[in-house]
């Protein structure tokens, strides 16, 4: 007989102090390299660094749960990747409304082991974790969704399975 386990809320985690000021110095760096090195209008920067704040905040969340190593500067690009524990890739995606979709602009651009969705909350240092998923799942249960600027591939909030049982996943590849 399998048990499985259902959690009915989505894990909130709060980082410190210290995690929120890497988090933003990450967010500074990469919008400056993209202003210098990408040519973005300076007028487009302040709202990336809003953003781009809070998926690096999103980054530490996981990888505090998860036990990874902190994200890191990309001067080029992530390929897809933001995190790893031991051999598995994760790519972290933020959304600024809980319940909000797991999104990527083609099924080709999931390129992590797993995929994990993180929400802002009404605090500025909690994140909600709204769920993770793999490349199979995702492709099975996204739909197309035309979001104002082209088709883009959404995989519903309801179908994410929850973080614990990706933490349990990597602790038992980890040691077993």
């Amino acid at each position: 007989m399998s048990v499985r386990y259902t959690f009915e809320k989505k894990m909130r985690i709060k980082l410190s102090k210290r995690d929120c000021f890497e988090a933003e110095l990450l967010a500074q760096d990469t919008v400056y390299l993209i202003e210098r090195f990408a040519g973005v209008e300076p007028k487009k920067v302040d709202g990336n660094i809003n953003t781009n704040t809070l998926g690096c905040k999103a980054e530490y969340a996981v990888a505090r749960v998860l036990g990874t190593e902190l994200p890191k500067l990309n001067f080029l690009s992530d390929n897809g990747v933001d995190l790893w524990s031991g051999d598995v890739s994760i790519d972290v995606k933020y959304t600024t409304s809980e319940g909000g979709d797991l999104i990527f602009n083609t099924a080709d651009n999931f390129k992590a082991m797993v995929a994990v969705l993180v929400s802002k909350t009404s605090q500025p240092n909690v994140m909600r974790i709204e769920g993770w998923t793999n490349k199979r799942d995702f492709v099975l249960l996204a739909k197309k969704k035309d979001f104002g600027y082209g088709e883009r591939m959404a995989m519903a909030c309801k179908h994410l399975r929850p973080i614990e049982e990706l933490w349990r996943k990597i602790t038992e590849r980890k040691y077993a």
